[in-house]
């Protein structure tokens, strides 16, 4: 394929055919299913080792040294039946489940196939909260008819299919489906872990049980600020919090590992409520908190105003980093580190996928720009129609909703009142320039944080 020089748009034009890059990967598939290596992990004296077995084992075993070396140095949120967790997106070190983590990077490092690890399934939009914020919005369509039963199960066994080995719930309230627990129990614990995003209004006790009887391992409880009220007013509903905070007890009291899932702007981050929730998040015994920028998506689109400066995502990580850095197993996941050059860069169709509950795929929940549909396509077909489209075939830096040059082709020319999400093909396929280094970031990251308990 032949490409160009970035134009002053941060754009490159690129040819609409994909049936050599089809080929290519069809034949990367072939090559992986002949020659792929198996994973096997273990624990001796108590730290997590890997062998690479078969044919191209030695080729991959430094990698997985590297891989198996880098977790250890990491620090466990929790420690379950002789298994570490690191963090509640991933399952696990080891189980079957983290085989099949490994065997994706070398699916990636050794075959150049991307693998989507994790799915992030909405399964309705239906909610009690009405939140000012809400991201998933604008996909709402009471004309449009969300996905049964039998068709999220297959959405499950699809996503196995293709490497996921981590199956996010969400919506709208997940809990607000009849049928949750027997779709959490439908996932293949041998092949992935299930988690959870919740409002946490419908954590009763008895709720809880049947969430820990049907597998659920984690959960996300969304918080959007440290004071109740301010939280209910964002969410339109009174005593949202308290239920919150008394449903994540429950939570963890059953043994499902328990997280709380939150976001940064510039008034939190200035008058250091966005802390105050990671210390009482740390008093309270959660295993993790995860901090999402401000985003302009769902209603919000079009509002680049909430975009946080350089600077500011800078003190997210610096912020982050101590808390990771303390004598305290309560992990810290921030989208200013990870989504960024400093980090691992977009997710979006690189390591995971979204689903609306109409069984529209795109590349992450806050973007508007679909890739098929499920009732029309095998999930396989979508995922290889994404990774092969000029603008997703190629790993991106930082994230794509906060690319200025993404923002300009992909979301700036979405007007207000049109229905999402938007088929790809409506675009003219191009790929747009990335953000490769953020100065303020590489600082960040560079500071030795204070180490403290």
């Amino acid at each position: 394929m032949k490409t160009a020089l970035h134009k002053p748009d941060g754009r490159v034009r690129v040819s609409k055919s994909y049936k050599s890059k089809y080929l290519k990967l069809a034949l990367r598939e072939l090559a992986y299913k002949l020659f792929a290596p198996r994973i096997e992990l273990g624990i001796k004296d108590g730290r997590l080792v890997g062998k690479a077995r078969g044919l191209t084992g030695p080729i991959f075993q430094p990698l997985l040294d590297k891989v198996v070396e880098k977790q250890n140095k990491a620090k466990p949120i929790a420690i379950e039946n002789g298994s570490f967790t690191y963090t509640l997106y991933h399952p696990p070190y080891p189980s079957p489940a983290a085989n099949r983590a490994i065997q994706a990077l070398v699916r990636d490092k050794l075959f150049g196939i991307k693998t989507p690890t994790t799915c992030t399934l909405a399964v309705t939009y239906k909610c009690q909260c009405r939140c000012v914020h809400c991201s998933a919005d604008r996909f709402i369509d009471p004309n449009r008819r969300e996905l049964t039963t039998d068709e999220l199960k297959s959405v499950i066994d699809q996503s196995l299919d293709i490497g996921v080995v981590n199956v996010v719930f969400t919506g709208g309230e997940p809990m607000l489906r009849r049928d949750i627990y027997e779709l959490i129990a439908h996932v293949d614990k041998t092949k992935a872990h299930a988690m959870m995003f919740t409002n946490g209004w419908f954590l009763s006790e008895e709720n809880v049980k049947r969430l820990k009887d049907a597998g659920l391992h984690s959960l996300n409880i969304s918080i959007d600020h440290l004071n109740a009220k301010i939280h209910d007013d964002l969410r339109r509903l009174e005593g949202c919090y308290a239920r919150a905070f008394e449903g994540a007890a429950r939570a963890r009291e059953a043994g499902i590992l328990t997280g709380i899932s939150t976001y940064a702007t510039r008034d939190n981050l200035k008058d250091g409520s966005l802390e105050g929730l990671l210390q009482l998040a740390q008093r309270e015994g959660f295993h993790e908190v995860t901090i999402f920028d401000c985003m302009p998506a769902g209603r919000f689109l079009r509002q680049e105003s909430v975009l946080l400066s350089p600077a500011e995502r800078a003190e997210i990580v610096k912020m982050a980093r101590r808390y990771v850095a303390m004598d305290h197993p309560m992990g810290v996941i921030a989208q200013s580190w990870i989504n960024s050059p400093i980090g691992s860069g977009c997710f979006g169709g690189q390591f995971q996928f979204y689903m609306t509950a109409y069984g529209d795929i795109n590349p992450c929940d806050f973007n508007p720009i679909t890739f098929g549909n499920v009732r029309e396509m095998p999930l396989r077909d979508i995922w290889r129609k994404m990774i092969t489209h000029p603008e997703y075939e190629g790993r991106k830096r930082s994230c794509r909703i906060q690319n200025p040059y993404y923002r300009a082709h992909y979301i700036r020319t979405v007007s207000d009142n049109q229905k999402l999400p938007i088929p790809i093909e409506q675009f003219e396929p191009v790929r747009v320039q990335d953000i490769t280094t953020i100065p303020e970031l590489e600082q960040a990251k560079t500071e030795e944080p204070t180490k403290t308990r």
